[in-house]
């Protein structure tokens, strides 16, 4: 007996839970067909009200407010729009400022004029651009999302208006066909007028609402559009007054550097003339006797016994010498004394005005740097005067080529006086 009394009561529980599930799926089932109904309900007045069969309830100023919410949120979302991507741009500038100061700061050598402080005005662009990518961020993009973040929820709420004026309209025709009906029932008019009025108060609840939030929200756009401006541009005058005290301290680092390198700060003094490079050939005496003092080094054997009958021009003296007994005077010219000295055995007179005397290329030499000549192997050049005497260097002279005027600088021992 007891045990029957313990399956009763697990039959029981049993049926009770198949009845609480029965009634749960046949509870979503009605849900589902009565939204089913209402959407094809909707669908149905739609077309009618298109097709001009039904008519539809107007309200002229909400269409109004309608139309200046769209405009509003079209122009929300288009500022945003371009103050995230003004905002992206500045980030890569900063970016790409950063790069730059980085690239100078290396190429920029110490010893050079300037380096700390070029080095300090870097980093204050750097703080620049940070600080004002932190104000966009924060006092200009942010208001404006939460502004444009609400109207994703009212234009749901304007929706959602829109259906239950529909509805509205769907049960005053349901109402009025039913009144003109031949056989009236009452039990199904009065049913339609009830349905009617629920529709009714839930479409003018939503309406009330809109007709107070739609106006306030359109009027928040000037000086959201104002504070917005105001906050962007504000902080761009501030970093642009900065950026243009940064800008004129570099430029100021580099006119200190001009002014240096013109003086000759950092130029690299010359302190011997280039070597020249030949070849020897066993067929031609003369490589042996013309050639500079050091030469390459040769894989054939050179015959030693052979006395050179030249000497390289570095070898010529340009001290003063004894002649007959005598110090030699400095060369003059119109009665000045010259800081170039003439060697021995170089011919002066006859030389057009200017020209100390005459040498003859032995070697072919390219010039390294744009003060310099170039010259082929057997070319006249007249020598002339230092323009500067304390820029005179050790081993190097100045002159004119014949051939084409070209005047500057060559070394003396790829030379030889005539």
């Amino acid at each position: 007996m007891r045990w029957m009394r313990c399956g009763g009561r697990r039959r029981r529980r049993l049926l009770s839970v198949v009845a609480r599930d029965s009634k749960m799926a046949d509870t979503k089932g009605g849900l589902f067909a009565k939204t089913v109904q209402k959407h094809a309900g909707r669908a149905k007045e739609k077309i009618l009200q298109n097709l001009g069969k039904a008519d539809r309830t107007i309200d002229d100023v909400f269409d109004e407010y309608d139309a200046n919410f769209t405009r509003q949120q079209t122009n929300a979302n288009r500022l945003h729009k371009e103050v995230s991507n003004y905002l992206r741009c500045c980030r890569a500038l900063h970016g790409a400022s950063k790069g730059l100061y980085e690239t100078l700061i290396e190429v920029y050598e110490p010893e050079w004029v300037g380096h700390e402080l070029l080095y300090a005005q870097a980093q204050n662009s750097d703080m620049l651009w940070t600080d004002f990518c932190h104000k966009l961020q924060d006092q200009t993009l942010t208001p404006l999302t939460a502004y444009q973040q609400q109207f994703p929820e009212l234009r749901k709420k304007i929706d959602k208006r829109g259906r239950k004026l529909v509805d509205y309209d769907s049960q005053r025709h349901q109402l009025e066909n039913l009144q003109r009906a031949s056989r009236r029932d009452e039990y199904k008019i009065a049913r339609a007028r009830d349905a009617l009025e629920t529709a009714r108060t839930t479409y003018e609840v939503l309406n009330k609402e809109l007709y107070e939030e739609l106006p306030a929200l359109y009027d928040q756009r000037i000086p959201n559009v104002a504070s917005h401006l105001q906050t962007l541009y504000a902080a761009e005058a501030t970093v642009m007054a900065e950026f243009s005290k940064v800008a004129k301290e570099v430029e100021a680092i580099a006119d200190k550097l001009t002014k240096e390198c013109a003086k000759g700060t950092y130029k690299v003094k010359r302190t011997a003339a280039p070597r020249p490079l030949s070849s020897v050939e066993a067929s031609s005496p003369q490589n042996t006797t013309n050639s500079p003092s050091i030469r390459p080094t040769i894989s054939a054997p050179v015959a030693q016994n052979k006395e050179e009958t030249g000497r390289p021009y570095e070898e010529i003296e340009f001290e003063d010498k004894k002649v007959n007994g005598n110090v030699s005077q400095p060369a003059r010219t119109n009665g000045e004394v010259l800081s170039t000295k003439i060697p021995q055995g170089a011919t002066t007179e006859g030389l057009p005005p200017g020209v100390l005397y005459r040498v003859r290329a032995t070697y072919k030499y390219t010039r390294e740097d744009v003060d310099e000549i170039s010259f082929e192997v057997g070319e006249i050049i007249n020598v002339v005067e230092y323009e500067d005497p304390e820029e005179q260097e050790e081993g190097w002279l100045t002159g004119v080529k014949e051939s084409t005027n070209e005047k500057g600088l060559f070394p003396a021992n790829f030379t030889r006086p005539m």
